[in-house]
């Protein structure tokens, strides 16, 4: 979780960062066939993905807030290190696998920390990501949290044009509509909050994640989602 979510009190609970944390098993699994990965994280935020990753090496993590740090488990990372994804303080091709979800929209230069990325992978080593997409979503949450801007295919591909393979899909497709409506519509018609967030009865909730878990799946099986409220994927060295 982003810190500054930590922060305005919001928690790893509810469907969207369960669906997310089903997410990188999945997308870990498809690419990472080996137990004994280095792998590094960038912005490791609050921690709470850390346990799903630690089940597929040893995680190097990185962030620029000492703070987010302190909340971290020390049994659950090899090494953590303040330090920016756009200077990172490693050598070329030192690790298997990058993970980077809901980290490359807060940094201004994110070409330069894709280049990074790059750099410190081995050869055939694994970019694993994930964004928010369509800018003309970009909304209240955006702003609190220091969003720069958010994606879509034809913005990222250029990003990563030095990868061998880039695959990529949208995800959270289903409630792309819904949730683009509740932020595009004007607060005359709907009542908002300061920001766009909001909490779901757990029935909803638990159906929500089900919807999830289903969009999770056709991803494993390779079905790339036409839209969504997140770009993801995974590209090779």
């Amino acid at each position: 979780m982003d810190y500054k979510d930590h922060l305005r009190g919001n928690f790893a609970n509810n469907f969207w960062f369960r669906g997310k944390y089903d997410l990188m098993k999945v997308l870990l699994s498809m690419n990472l066939k080996k137990r004994k990965n280095k792998i590094l994280v960038l912005s490791a935020g609050t921690g709470e993905d850390l346990k799903i990753i630690s089940k597929f090496g040893d995680i190097y993590a990185i962030d620029i807030d000492k703070n987010a740090f302190d909340l971290i488990p020390k049994n659950l990372v090899f090494e953590k290190k303040i330090a920016n994804a756009t200077k990172l303080p490693y050598k070329k091709e030192f690790f298997d696998s990058v993970i980077s979800f809901d980290v490359f929209e807060h940094i201004k230069n994110d070409k330069l920390a894709l280049l990074e990325a790059h750099r410190v992978l081995k050869k055939k080593g694994k970019l694993i990501f994930g964004v928010p997409a369509f800018n003309f979503i970009f909304g209240s949450h955006d702003e609190a949290l220091g969003h720069f801007r958010r994606y879509n295919k034809k913005t990222f591909k250029p990003l990563v044009k030095k990868f061998k393979k880039v695959t990529l899909s949208y995800w959270n497709f289903i409630f792309f509509i819904p949730i683009t409506l509740f932020i595009r519509l004007p607060g005359k018609i709907i009542k908002k909050k300061k920001t766009d967030n909001f909490n779901l009865p757990k029935i909803l909730d638990d159906f929500a994640l089900l919807i999830l878990k289903f969009e999770n799946y056709l991803i494993s099986k390779k079905i790339s989602l036409p839209f969504g409220l997140s770009l993801i994927g995974y590209c090779e060295k």
